[in-house]
């Protein structure tokens, strides 16, 4: 189950024929093994400045998500119209995931990231005038597309610039800080006290343009990549169709539970106050990705992948059985890591199977597949709770999980019948070996 294909392996050199790929390696000790790694303070300095891009672009984002939805309640009340601003937003990252790497090829990395985070401060400002409902979705359609920008590189940039040995982990470190700056937006909202005025969605503009000033010192390490051979999204899906999956797996069911847990609690008879703390409860599991950051470094991934899947499935499956409330919220919060321990070692694998040249290419595609799955958490979700009620939210999150284990197994099946398995590929440990695929 845990087989590991021995793929020819790819110089990252400069390829003199002008046929291949050519980059400048963001970290040269980025792909070296454990054994030759030593740490130095470029690197570290190098990670802290795009861990804080990261954080304080996630300040912002928390405030500017508050405000939206403040926004909508007070212009919109046709729900159906709420969540085809969400779509909007979603789909504006599906839409530009096309372009995105001849984007960022043209343009490099850093200053892919410089202009889409101007765009998320301008119209982070635009967010506060509401004419019309069809300019409101202009504005939403921008936001989304300048969060995808800046979200892919961003993590393109913190990948190539984690030691390989520890790249789970240091992903990890990246979500936490994703968590936490979405969490103190809205605190610091409230400590302001400046609820849905015009200075509340400045405040969300310039958290985005101070999240540019710590990556100036990356400017000599940007990345200079230079891809001659197109190589197709369908391609990606080929190599990689379980890591896609988990991914849209993931993002189904996170979606739906972000969307429709606090509705879920008020239907089964909690009050406003404790289904909101369900959310909370929820986005708190994010203390399980620092060790599942580390467990991902050690463990076999493929292995963790699909027994996180088998463990959610069960959570999942809890939940739509049970009956005691006081129940719910450990199930949840487990819940919640599970799915992390899905996400994380498909993030780190389908970033190991590709050169450092395509992964921003495939980095995009990966998260075109998350966009869709959040798209279709958001509407499968919502149908059927609607014809089955506050249960049908655990059977679809249930449902997502099960076909994603019977894909896999499917998937392994296969390549038993056709002698593809070696049992000398088989590990419970992360074996360091070269996965990537080739330029052919």
């Amino acid at each position: 189950m845990f087989f590991h294909p021995k793929h020819e392996v790819t110089t990252r050199n400069y390829d003199g024929s002008g046929s291949g790929f050519s980059s400048i390696p963001l970290n040269k000790n980025v792909e070296n093994d454990k054994t030759n790694f030593q740490w130095n303070i470029e690197i570290i300095r190098d990670l802290s400045a795009i861990f804080s891009s990261i954080f304080l672009s996630a300040i912002g984002y928390g405030i500017l998500m508050v405000m939206i939805a403040l926004k909508l309640e007070a212009h919109v009340k046709n729900e159906i119209l709420m969540s085809v601003s969400t779509a909007t937003q979603i789909g504006a990252g599906v839409i530009f995931s096309r372009f995105l790497p001849s984007f960022g090829r043209k343009t490099g990395l850093i200053k892919t990231i410089y202009i889409g985070s101007t765009i998320s401060a301008i119209f982070a400002i635009f967010a506060f005038f509401y004419f019309n409902y069809f300019l409101w979705l202009i504005t939403i359609f921008f936001l989304g597309t300048s969060f995808f920008i800046c979200g892919v590189t961003r993590n393109t940039i913190m990948i190539d610039l984690a030691p390989s040995h520890m790249r789970a982990l240091i992903i990890s470190v990246g979500t936490m800080l994703v968590a936490i700056g979405n969490s103190l937006g809205p605190v610091l909202i409230n400590f302001l006290k400046t609820s849905d005025h015009f200075i509340s969605f400045a405040i969300a503009s310039g958290f985005y343009l101070i999240s540019m000033l710590p990556l100036s010192r990356l400017k000599k390490v940007d990345s200079t990549v230079r891809e001659e051979k197109k190589i197709s999204i369908w391609r990606y899906i080929n190599n990689s169709p379980k890591i896609m999956f988990a991914g849209f797996s993931v993002s189904y069911a996170m979606s739906s539970c972000s969307a429709f847990l606090i509705i879920y609690g008020i239907k089964i008879g909690m009050s406003k106050e404790d289904a909101s703390i369900l959310l909370s409860i929820l986005l708190f599991g994010t203390i399980f990705s620092i060790p599942i950051g580390y467990l991902a470094d050690v463990f076999n991934r493929r292995m963790m992948m699909i027994s996180a899947s088998i463990l959610a499935l069960i959570l999942s499956i809890s939940l739509l059985i049970n009956e005691n409330h006081q129940q719910i919220h450990i199930l949840v919060f487990l819940l919640f890591g599970a799915l992390a321990g899905i996400k994380l070692p498909a993030v780190v694998l389908i970033n190991e199977k590709y050169k450092p040249t395509q992964r921003l290419a495939v980095n995009s595609a990966f998260s075109r597949f998350n966009l869709l799955g959040n798209i279709c958490g958001l509407f499968i979700t919502g149908a059927v709770m609607k014809y089955l009620g506050p249960q049908g939210l655990w059977l679809s999150v249930s449902l997502i999980l099960l076909v994603f284990l019977i894909f896999c197994f499917q998937n392994y099946f296969t390549k038993i019948m056709n002698k593809e398995f070696n049992i000398k590929d088989f590990s419970f440990f992360n074996k360091p070996q070269n996965e990537e695929i080739s330029d052919a």
